[in-house]
Order: C-alpha cells, then sequence, then structure tokens
C-alpha cells in the first residue's frame, strides 16, 4: 500500500510513516478529485523572498557537515563492491519487472501498468522512500472505469544541507508478438551473459540500476549522500500525453530540486562511453486547407469544386523534392557544426547498412554509400518527417465522401543552435509563396501545433564533469563528450522547459532501435555497470556545494531528514546555532571593556571598527579559557 499524502508535507519528520499508518490514510485520501483538491491547496503557497534562518547550516557549515563528507568518501568504494556483490538481488528486480505486461498503448493492458507501479513503489517504500500516487485525467468515456492513469511521486529526504537530484523512469513497453520471439518476451531470459526481455534496453532496465545503488548506499553507509526524488509514470510509449498536467499540478514536488537526470543509449560502439551534452527539439506543423464548410459527394461535387485534398497534396509535395531533401530555405542554417572528434564518432559508429535494412525490411537508405554523411542526416541534420492526414477517410472499404478541410500533419526535427520561431516563419512564408505559385482554389492556413526548443549544454560545466567522474570510475576510460551529437529524448526537452533545471544524461547502452524489435536484449555487464555509474553519480553530485531554499520552501533549513537523525544516534549532534556564539562573543567583548550588557553605550566607530577586526584573536582566547 502506498500512502496519498503529499510528499512536502513529510519532510518535517525524519522517520517515515509506517504501512499501518500508511494504509489509513489510503483510504481517507483515494479518491482522485480529493487528491486534486489536496493538491490545489499545496499550489497556492508563496515562500518568502529570502532566508530567515538562524541555524543555516548551509551559510554556517558545521563540523557535522564536514564529517558526513568524510563518511561519504570513505564508502564509495565500499559501495561499488556491494553492487557488484548484489548481482542476483539485481536480476531478481529486473525480473520481476519484466514480467508485468505494462503495454500502455494498449488499453486493456492498464491493469497490469498500475500493478507495475504499485510493485516500484512497495520496493521504494523499503528503502525508506515516501511514495504518492497521483492520478492523471482519463478520457471522458473512461473517467468511471478503474483503474485509473497515475503516476508515481517518491521522496527521500536526508537532510537540508545536501543538493536534490530528480530522476525520470517509465515502465511501459511497447507491444511483442511471442511467436516472433524465441522466448516468452515478458519472462526474463539470460543465456551466456545476454539477458532477453521487453523492457531491458529502456526503462525497466534503467530503473533497475537506480535501485541496486540505492540500495546498496543504505546498506553500506545507512543513508542517501543526497536528497532523492523520482517520478515515474507510464506515458512514454504514448507521447508522454498528460505530462504537461501533472507537472503544473504538482509543481510544489520541483521546487527545491537542484537538477535532473535522465537514462540515455547514446554509445556509438562498444569501446567509449559517450556523455551527450545536447537534446534534440521538434516542430509540428498543420496545414489547413479549406474549400467550404461541410463535407460533399464526389458524385455530386466532384468536378465542381476545388477539393482540398487535391491541392493539399501539391502543397505536401512542395517540402521536400525527390530524394526527401528539405527544399524549405534557411532550415539548416544555423546548425552546429561538428568538432573533429564527433566526426571521427561517427567514422566509429556501430551501424551496419545491411543489417539495418535486414532487420527492418527496408528496401534502401538515403546515403547508403557514405556512411558519415548518413548517420549525420540520420542524428545531426535537421528532418523533416510527414505524419498523417486529419480530415480524409481512413476507414476500410470504399466511400465516396469529398471532405471539405483537410489538416496535413508533418514535424521537423531540431538539432542545438535552431530556434523554434525562425522555423515557424520559414515555413510560413515558404508555404505562402508555394500557395501563390501553385494558384490553389482553396483557403489554406498553417499552424504550429507544437513546438520544443532544442538545448545543450557545456562540456565543461560542474554537472557534465560529475558524469565524466562517475563513468570513468567505473570503466577506468575518458568517457567521451559531445555537443553536436545530440540525444532526441522528448520528456527530457519537455521536462526541461517545465521545471527550469539543470539536465544530465547518463549513458546506458548503444543507440539502437531493437527496444522495439524482436528478442529484445542487452548484456548483463552493461546493467551492472550502469548500476554502478549510479552508485557513483550519487556521491559526485553530493560534493558539489549546495544552495539555501529558504526562498523557495518556508523554514526548508530548519526542517529535520534522516541525517539529522542518525547524527542524533552517534551522538554528534552540534545543538549550537552560529547566532549563539556571536552572541557568547559579543558578551565576552562587553564585558572585556567593562560595560554592563544592559548599559550597553554606543562608543565612537573607531573603537568599534578595533573590536570587529580583534574578533579571530578574542575567539581564541575564549577557545582556550573554555580548555583550562
Amino acid at each position: 500500500m502506498k500512502s496519498t499524502y503529499s510528499v512536502e508535507s513529510l519532510t518535517q519528520n525524519t522517520t517515515p510513516k509506517t504501512r499501518k499508518s500508511a494504509k489509513n490514510t489510503l483510504k481517507k485520501r483515494s479518491s482522485p478529485a480529493h487528491s486534486s483538491a489536496l493538491f490545489d491547496e499545496e499550489n497556492d503557497f508563496e515562500g518568502p523572498t529570502r532566508c530567515r534562518c538562524q541555524r543555516c547550516e548551509i551559510l554556517h557549515p558545521t563540523d557535522r557537515i564536514r564529517i558526513e563528507g568524510e563518511r561519504v568518501f570513505e564508502n564509495v568504494i565500499k559501495v561499488q563492491d556491494a553492487v557488484d556483490q548484489n548481482v542476483e538481488g539485481l536480476l531478481n528486480d529486473l525480473q520481476e519487472l519484466i514480467s508485468f505486461k505494462s503495454i500502455s498503448v494498449q488499453p486493456e493492458m492498464l491493469a497490469e501498468s498500475m500493478k507495475a507501479l504499485d510493485w516500484l513503489a512497495d520496493r521504494l517504500d523499503n528503502l525508506k522512500f515516501q511514495t504518492m500516487d497521483h492520478y492523471v485525467p482519463d478520457d471522458p468515456e473512461n473517467c468511471f472505469e478503474e483503474p485509473h492513469r497515475k503516476v508515481l511521486f517518491s521522496r527521500y529526504f536526508s537532510s537540508p544541507t545536501k543538493n536534490t537530484v530528480l530522476i525520470y523512469g517509465h515502465l511501459d513497453v511497447v507491444p511483442a508478438k511471442p511467436d516472433c520471439w524465441l522466448h516468452d518476451p515478458f519472462t526474463m531470459h539470460l543465456e551466456q551473459g545476454v539477458i532477453y526481455g521487453r523492457g531491458v534496453t529502456s526503462g525497466k532496465g534503467m530503473l533497475v540500476g537506480w535501485l541496486q545503488a540505492i540500495e546498496c548506499w543504505l546498506k553500506v553507509h545507512g543513508d542517501l549522500p543526497i536528497n532523492v526524488k523520482i517520478i515515474v509514470d507510464m506515458l512514454h510509449e504514448v507521447g508522454n500525453s498528460g505530462l504537461h498536467i501533472y507537472v503544473k499540478e504538482r509543481k510544489d514536488f520541483f521546487l527545491d530540486v537542484d537538477f535532473m537526470v535522465f537514462d540515455a543509449n547514446s554509445w556509438l560502439n562498444n569501446n567509449n562511453p559517450i556523455i551527450a551534452c545536447s537534446l534534440s527539439g521538434w516542430a509540428h506543423f498543420g496545414i489547413e486547407v479549406r474549400g467550404g464548410n461541410k463535407t460533399l459527394e464526389s458524385g455530386l461535387a466532384g468536378g465542381l469544386v476545388f477539393e482540398p485534398m487535391i491541392d493539399l497534396c501539391h502543397l505536401m509535395n512542395s517540402l521536400v523534392n525527390d530524394d526527401h531533401d528539405i527544399l524549405i530555405p534557411n532550415v539548416e542554417l544555423h546548425v552546429k557544426a561538428l568538432a573533429t572528434h564527433e566526426w571521427q564518432l561517427l567514422e566509429k559508429a556501430d551501424f551496419q547498412t545491411y543489417a539495418y535494412k535486414e532487420q527492418l525490411y527496408i528496401r534502401r537508405l538515403r546515403n547508403e554509400g557514405n556512411k558519415v554523411e548518413m548517420l549525420q542526416n540520420r542524428w545531426c541534420k535537421p528532418t523533416l518527417t510527414m505524419h498523417g492526414v486529419e480530415g480524409a477517410d481512413s476507414h476500410p472499404g470504399c466511400r465516396r465522401m469529398l471532405p471539405m478541410r483537410v489538416v496535413g500533419k508533418f514535424s521537423i526535427k531540431l538539432v542545438p543552435d535552431q530556434d523554434v520561431k525562425q522555423i515557424q516563419s520559414d515555413v510560413n512564408d515558404y508555404l505562402e509563396r508555394c500557395s501563390s505559385e501553385l494558384d490553389i482554389g482553396t483557403k489554406m492556413t498553417v499552424h504550429l501545433l507544437d513546438g520544443c526548443e532544442p538545448s545543450s549544454w557545456s562540456s565543461d560545466s560542474t554537472l557534465t564533469k560529475a558524469v565524466i567522474n562517475a563513468v570513468f570510475d567505473v570503466f577506468q576510460k575518458m568517457p567521451i563528450v559531445t555537443e553536436g551529437i545530440p540525444i532526441c529524448l522528448p520528456v527530457a526537452s519537455v521536462l526541461g522547459n517545465l521545471i527550469d533545471k539543470p539536465i544530465m544524461l547518463v549513458p546506458y547502452w548503444r543507440r539502437r532501435d531493437h527496444h522495439h524489435q524482436e528478442n529484445e536484449y542487452i548484456e548483463e555487464r552493461c546493467v551492472m555497470q550502469h548500476a554502478k555509474v549510479c552508485a557513483n553519480l550519487f556521491y559526485e553530485l553530493s560534493v558539489i556545494s549546495s544552495k539555501c531554499k529558504c526562498h523557495l520552501l518556508t523554514d526548508y533549513c530548519n526542517r529535520r531528514g534522516i541525517m539529522e537523525k542518525l547524527d542524533e544516534e552517534r551522538g554528534y549532534f552540534n545543538n549550537e546555532s552560529p547566532a549563539s556564539r556571536r552572541n557568547q562573543l559579543m558578551n565576552v567583548f562587553r564585558k572585556h571593556d567593562n560595560v554592563s550588557h544592559l548599559t550597553h553605550k554606543r562608543r565612537p566607530f573607531n573603537a568599534r571598527f578595533k573590536n570587529f577586526l580583534c574578533i579571530p584573536f578574542a575567539w581564541k582566547r575564549i577557545r582556550k579559557h573554555q580548555k583550562h
């Protein structure tokens, strides 16, 4: 059972709620409507403008913080050994997740998908996480059916003095045809160091690595070196529909997040791990062509009116040439140039043209004769894809309808240094000119249906260096960092724009399309190495300086986490605040000047400035006096 109370309200307490109390809370707040009302109340909160804490250990570090840092450093190697010794536990977790037929594109499998989320929530509960379900609105025809779609929010709060990382994961997979598999796709099969099963190269395999890293840190250290927040949904394979909704409704959950982590299949070969520092964007367009106010019959109106479908076909055909190159001017004008080492990466990429065509039953590929140019067009340049026509006849059989309003949908993949507004302007100008040249007899309107800016960040940033160090410690070889070969990960792009937090991409495995194909597999050592990278990354992020968040959350610095409770049990919790030490020091000065604390008179500026400069020496005398 999982509790449906607010995660933020639990940060005041150190010990997570017991299973019994969580069960009682669930009975009271299991209604989606009631949960939404609770979220609305939390979203009305506005934080203070500055920190008012007198005990803020971020602004005034204590020995307790230094000792915790030393303990974390000493336990890193032990955590790595614990991951190596817990191979059986990792495989058991992966086997459990694979067994769930969490196919999000099939509504009849919704109950099975929710079971996978419940299993993960119970697993996190056992790891001292506080979990909560947030229900996502369903279609109107399914609003009274159960189970409802939901997203899992979980949090581990160690201390307000530590950074907070947000980990995104998903458990949904694409359908699998058992007849095309050598083994049952929803039963993990391990053979000669290779793991077979649906989801091992995507969300399920990635989440297992984070679970093992968390479990081993708690086993060795008793605590996590940073605060961790995790969100897991079943929306990844259906275009992340509903992502905007639950992020906006639970915006309080992301207030204290410092950075976000996503797993990415960024390897190009088996030689060196590759860390990507860029994400591709997109711009979805709709060409609306209207000829009248209602659908007509072709036998009666054919030959009389200008047909929108014919004009739309001419307009769509004008977007690309016979080789499928984009004809829209200036689309490739602001594309980031590849560096020398990125060209070399494309040359050494593990990509076999013949095997790719045989696997997907493709007749031929563009630029087959030049591997580098083919991969550059695939990953590093904008591409145009036509998706379909809205309003046209898509039913089987023959019908005599003449649609008088159709919308042709296409998208342009954007790469770093491109801009959605500039692309929109170029597309509008080009289609207006084509419409005038073709002299179409219908009315054309171009709509921007959806857009997301591409993003890139410096390979020399602090977060990128943290990922580099975490990967290097595991593979014992320097990873290759690239900004010109972006990763296509729509959920990372959307969350990055909505939450506005720095992003890190952790390399998981090679770039491939096999997670959508039959006999999905991954090497066992890759899963183990990913778990160790996750464990290392926790340490690397813990050494980054944290910031006070009292301007975002009221009295955040005075909240008590698991680290504060453990420090009390160890007996070296420092209850003396910096303010009390300052008051003690000022009282010594006043006694030294034979001035009563209650009748203290304002002295000249020179005298006060002299005493201020002598504060360090006076503090040494106080410490020496206390020792005697």
